[in-house]
């Protein structure tokens, strides 16, 4: 056997060791060459790479193994063939200095594997001698997919952290990003499948797609667990977010989920928004017009939103179809601000869904009391954090929510209330079983006080 098929036929299995895992990517047939970075420079066992001090360059499709430290410098891939270029990082440690450690500037397409049981760290320069591209840790000209069970910690330094200016997929992996602006970015689009992504920025956004090109623009998350905590949107997509899967729990941001056409079908979302938790924005419109192309809509999966100003915005129309729904609006402002804020109509037909806050619906329409029963009780004061609420058919408790801030309406639907019956409202008593954001499916009044009574389910006061 010759040293070159000896070394293909090794290095083939090394990869396929290196993918092994769950939602492993697919790699091309055999590796082309392995990349050892020695602090300083690098060494090369293959084709189609090019070293240059301390710059590393790619320059062919194929399957490329890179390991090592590289103080200042960077691994650049540069090719117009076509195929795919695998970078399978295996316990990788690059800083640059002067611009981006890791960057994609022409090709086909981009996976980058993270190999299993390894981390892998990417540092940036804080300020760039370069104008233009590349403007992220990891960027990618080309589209970019991240997968392997291995770890990536990436430091940006100078602005974003990962970004592909085409579209961004993430596998699997471990990838914890600390960005200055932006942390993950797919222009065209943003796809989480599965992974445990951790972002922070200190002002920018989490994870995001901006291109505003109709049918791109969009962030979709169908698997994987996030944790965003950044100054602005935790997960934006210009055009559309579509959330059927997944956990995400964003604890620090201005708003938390924000789209055009805002999506959720399944998986948990927990939001803690200065602004708004989930919001629905069509940018240009004045203040209270509605949107005909703006919506919430919520499908199934588990929502709690908490936000400054409202759980839930929409610039036109907020659906609740399934699911359970949680939302905590302003604890100091009333009128138009609340659990739900809708410019458009707003409606309930399936699900579990409980507001509550000085305001509980900031509408400024009638809400239809056709479809699922709702009731949305005004108290005569405001309760304080942790008061005990129950919605009562005669001896029966239909709901129990323990507020987690100061509220003065709570509204709650579900398939256990009838639009015009009257229900009574407790406050006190206990709760029993697991909180959802401070809902229980059950409770007990013994104890209670008795505050409201008769309030007719389908008929909010303002109307």
């Amino acid at each position: 056997m010759t040293s070159a098929v000896r070394r293909t036929t090794l290095a083939g299995g090394l990869t396929a060791a290196l993918l092994a895992g769950p939602l492993a990517v697919a790699a091309v047939a055999a590796p082309t060459a392995t990349i050892t970075l020695n602090g300083s420079s690098a060494s090369v066992s293959g084709s189609n790479v090019t070293v240059s001090g301390n710059a590393v360059t790619i320059t062919a499709p194929g399957s490329y193994q890179i390991s090592g430290t590289l103080n200042d410098g960077y691994v650049n891939v540069d090719t117009a063939a076509t195929g795919n270029v695998e970078l399978v990082l295996a316990g990788v440690s690059i800083t640059n200095s002067t611009s981006a450690p890791l960057y994609v500037t022409n090709a086909s397409a981009v996976t980058v594997t993270l190999a299993a049981g390894t981390s892998n760290r990417l540092t940036d320069a804080s300020t760039y001698t370069n104008t233009g591209e590349p403007d992220a840790a990891l960027f990618s000209a080309a589209g970019l997919t991240i997968g392997g069970t291995g770890s990536l910690d990436v430091r940006a330094n100078y602005a974003d952290g990962i970004v592909s200016k085409d579209a961004l997929v993430i596998q699997s992996g471990t990838i914890t990003v600390n960005s200055v602006d932006d942390a993950i970015r797919g222009k065209d689009s943003l796809t989480v499948n599965g992974g445990t992504i951790n972002v922070t920025s200190g002002g920018g956004d989490g994870i995001k797609s901006n291109d505003t090109e109709a049918g791109k623009g969009i962030v979709t998350i169908t698997n994987g667990t996030i944790t965003a905590a950044v100054a602005d949107d935790a997960v934006k997509g210009e055009n559309a977010v579509n959330i059927s899967g997944g956990t995400i729990n964003v604890t620090r941001s201005y708003e938390a989920v924000e789209g055009l056409r805002t999506t959720i079908s399944g998986g948990t979302v927990n939001a803690v928004a200065s602004d708004d938790a989930i919001n629905a924005v069509e940018e240009g419109l004045g203040d209270w017009v509605p949107s005909t192309i703006a919506f919430i809509r919520v499908t199934g999966g588990t929502v709690v939103a908490t936000g400054g100003t409202d759980g839930f915005d929409s610039n036109g129309e907020l659906t609740f179809a399934g699911g359970t729904v949680v939302a905590n609006g302003s604890s100091t402002v009333g009128g138009g601000e609340g659990a739900f804020d809708a410019d458009g109509p707003i409606t309930f037909t399936a699900g579990t869904v409980v507001g509550a806050g000085l305001t509980s619906l900031a509408v400024f329409r009638a809400v239809p009391n056709t479809g699922q029963g709702w009731v949305a009780p005004r108290f005569n004061t405001n309760l304080a954090a942790n008061t005990i609420v129950h919605v009562v058919s005669g001896s029966t408790v239909l709901a129990s929510f323990r507020s987690s801030r100061t509220i003065r309406e709570v509204v709650f639907s579900s398939s256990r209330i009838t639009n015009g019956q009257p229900y009574d409202v407790y406050t006190g008593g206990s709760v029993s079983g697991t909180s959802i954001g401070g809902y229980y499916a059950s409770g007990s009044i013994t104890g209670a006080t008795r505050v409201l009574t008769g309030v007719t389910a389908g008929r909010y006061g303002r109307f």
